[in-house]
């Protein structure tokens, strides 16, 4: 397989198809490219997500850690930005932090967890990168995230100090300064983070 590496400006530009790709050839095309995260939009559209900066990166990484710790102990599972959630728009997308209740995963089995499984997170956290757009991933809380079923979605902005909560009444509420621990509410009773740990 010859594979071609293309220098590009700094400018997105969607992947599209001729025609939609269905699950099977989705996941055969992210398999066959493992060294790329690719997101699949509503319309087929395929987004392939760039690495992220050290300081994002480290951001992501301590609400994981803290998301892991507190799956251990209610036996869900936490997922890092690499997993990707089949959804029921049909979209496929990868937030950059989540929790899934044990409950929800029992209801797929070891075979249908190695694919993407429709599956909506309880919880997801999204970290604003340097190349993200703000307006962006504005649209993907509210649309790809709330709109196909998350409880509860963080939107964090580290440089400008604010982080907005999405909920499924599809109200959002803005913190700032990022200076306190922050919880879970009631989709994920005694979960804190100290938003502290992000500067």
């Amino acid at each position: 397989m010859t594979k071609m590496v293309l220098e590009l400006p700094d400018t997105i530009f969607p992947l599209s198809y001729p025609r939609k790709m269905d699950n099977e050839a989705f996941q055969a095309f992210c398999f066959a490219n493992p060294e790329l995260i690719v997101e699949r939009e509503v319309d087929g559209t395929l987004t392939i997500m760039s690495p992220v900066s050290p300081n994002s990166g480290n951001r992501e990484g301590q609400i994981i850690t803290d998301l892991f710790i507190y799956a251990r102990q209610f036996e869900g599972k936490a997922f890092s930005s690499s997993t990707g959630f089949l959804l029921p728009d049909s979209s496929v997308k990868s937030p950059d932090a989540c929790y899934v209740s044990a409950a929800q995963l029992q209801k797929f089995t070891k075979e249908e967890l190695d694919h993407f499984a429709p599956i909506v997170p309880e919880f997801i956290v999204e970290v604003v990168s340097p190349t993200d757009r703000l307006k962006d991933v504005e649209e993907k809380m509210r649309t790809a995230w709330i709109g196909n079923g998350v409880k509860l979605a963080w939107l964090i902005d580290v440089d400008s100090d604010r982080l907005w909560i999405y909920r499924a009444d599809r109200s959002v509420e803005l913190v700032t300064p990022l200076d306190r621990k922050i919880g879970g509410e009631d989709v994920l009773p005694g979960f804190t983070f100290d938003l502290k740990l992000l500067s």
